[in-house]
């Protein structure tokens, strides 16, 4: 009895046309831990290939002040700008199927399997995720929760160690803090807190026979949603130690460019397996309005 063996231009025949359903698959899925695109806005304007992108920063000084008539000290406001170019960087990740792996799926006219594609594609986010939030040593970059120069506030005691009071009152400080620090223009509508703070005050009751916990004392009481009527979005994210960030969550605040989304090139037939090679670039986080940003650290 003959054996029936698949060789490789034939495996790569079959994966090629199973590329379409497995990358339709792979980009469906959703990964609630990852949140990069929550936080800020992905621009993926730029040309694929562009070496770099420019930002600029902007703050202003000074404001206006009641004088004489006839005075000529005149008070002057001015905007202070900073000029940034970002390099983009260039990552990949690969996947692959054995001609063992499509010949299975080929004989019983089944799809082929999603796994790999799916860790290709979770790898590539969890690359981008933790570049975008605490940037990455080996490119000397900083990321979106530890940039020098963005104001930190130092809380008095551990969230632990605080009054559900005292733990709103640092909140709102932070909270008044981008405000004031803006003289205005800036409103604060997003908290990150490290997972086990934020864990803990959605399960501290406020009192001890209370339905209420910590979590949503704060989401009622804060200022933010005072002033305004809507709810404070908070957040939780492992990249966070003792330390939480409270900031204006608008592009005109923190953005990340990003050309090339993660591509998915034409499968190659390599030895007894097919690959999939998958390319990306994308730029460090870029904070264009540092008042509209600040830490709280000491949780």
């Amino acid at each position: 009895m003959p054996i029936e063996i698949m060789d490789a231009p034939a495996a790569l025949g079959y994966v090629i046309s199973q590329r379409s359903h497995i990358e339709a698959e792979v980009m469906r899925k959703p990964y609630p831990t990852i949140l990069y695109p929550r936080l800020m806005q992905v621009d993926t304007s730029a040309n694929q290939f562009a070496a770099s992108v420019t930002f600029f920063t902007q703050d202003s000084v000074g404001r206006a002040k009641f004088i004489n008539g006839k005075g000529d000290d005149i008070p002057r406001v001015d905007v202070t700008t900073g000029k940034f170019e970002q390099t983009v960087n260039m990552a990949g990740v690969m996947y692959s199927y054995s001609i063992e792996e499509i010949g299975a799926a080929a004989q019983t006219g089944m799809n082929l399997p999603t796994e790999a594609a799916n860790a290709a594609r979770m790898a590539y986010e969890m690359l981008v995720n933790s570049t975008a939030l605490i940037g990455n040593a080996e490119l000397g970059i900083e990321g979106f929760f530890n940039t020098t120069g963005i104001t930190s506030v130092a809380s008095a005691a551990t969230f632990a160690l605080s009054t559900p009071q005292a733990i709103l009152a640092f909140v709102n400080g932070l909270l008044t803090g981008v405000q004031s620090g803006s003289l205005g223009t800036q409103v604060a509508d997003t908290i990150v807190l490290p997972i086990a703070q934020f864990g803990d005050l959605a399960t501290r009751q406020l009192a001890a026979e209370s339905d209420t916990t910590v979590l949503d004392f704060i989401r009622r009481a804060n200022v933010y949603t005072a002033q305004t009527g809507l709810p404070l979005n908070i957040m939780a994210d492992h990249n966070l130690v003792n330390r939480m960030v409270v900031y204006r969550n608008d592009p005109s605040v923190v953005k990340l460019h990003m050309p090339m989304p993660l591509m998915f090139l034409s499968p190659q037939a390599v030895g007894l397996e097919v690959r999939t090679y998958g390319a990306f670039r994308f730029a460090p986080v870029s904070i264009r309005t540092p008042s509209a940003v600040r830490y709280g650290t000491g949780l």
